[in-house]
């Protein structure tokens, strides 16, 4: 009886076993591998690009103490290679008097302008090109708003806002007033939108 029942064991395990093998069905269906998962390696030493938002905290903690400045990637002077835009902040009194605008003269407060140099590294063109910004920035926009081709930037501020049209010979003209989009207090975003579709881009602050 023993060995009639460890043939009957052996018999179950071997059909279990076969049961658990893949079919030419199923193996169709098996991964043939694991997928390969991207990497990012963090470049910014090598690309030359030496940038701090700057927030300037004081004891008040003020709102705009919290709120970091964002960045466009855009291809201002056309070569084919996006070119980066880093919004900063400025100097804050402590506390902020009334009606005194934070200063904005030290440059590592100044909002920064970095060329494409194409061989991936980026060079700092910002006071060539005249977006150093005068204000505690926070926000920044990318439009052709004139239609010339040439993409122009209007930056957000705690203060008036700026607006730069972009000449195309690698600088930039401030342009606020003569186009009436200064606006006040505080913006913290814009977007450009051809909301009326007419052919020419509008401005939400």
């Amino acid at each position: 009886m023993a060995p009639r029942l460890f043939l009957v064991g052996v018999l179950i395990c071997a059909a279990t076993f076969a049961l658990g093998l893949p079919t030419q069905a199923t193996k169709r269906h098996l991964p043939q591998s694991l997928p390969v998962l991207p990497t990012f390696t963090d470049v910014t030493k090598a690309s030359g690009i030496n940038f701090k938002n700057e927030a300037c905290h004081t004891s008040q903690k003020y709102f705009i103490e919290t709120m970091e400045g964002g960045v466009a990637l855009f291809d201002y002077d056309g070569d084919g290679f996006l070119d980066i835009f880093l919004i900063n902040g400025a100097a804050l009194s402590d506390p902020m008097s009334p009606g005194k605008s934070p200063d904005k003269s030290d440059p590592r407060y100044w909002n920064r302008l970095y060329h494409n140099n194409g061989n991936l590294t980026f060079t700092d063109v910002t006071e060539k090109a005249g977006v150093r910004g005068d204000h505690y920035s926070m926000g920044v926009a990318v439009g052709d708003y004139d239609n010339d081709g040439r993409p122009d930037l209007y930056v957000t501020n705690y203060g008036a806002n700026n607006l730069y049209h972009n000449n195309g010979d690698g600088t930039f003209t401030e342009v606020t007033e003569k186009a009436g989009v200064a606006g006040s207090g505080w913006s913290t975003s814009a977007g450009f939108v051809d909301y009326d579709r007419d052919g020419f881009l509008d401005l939400v602050v």
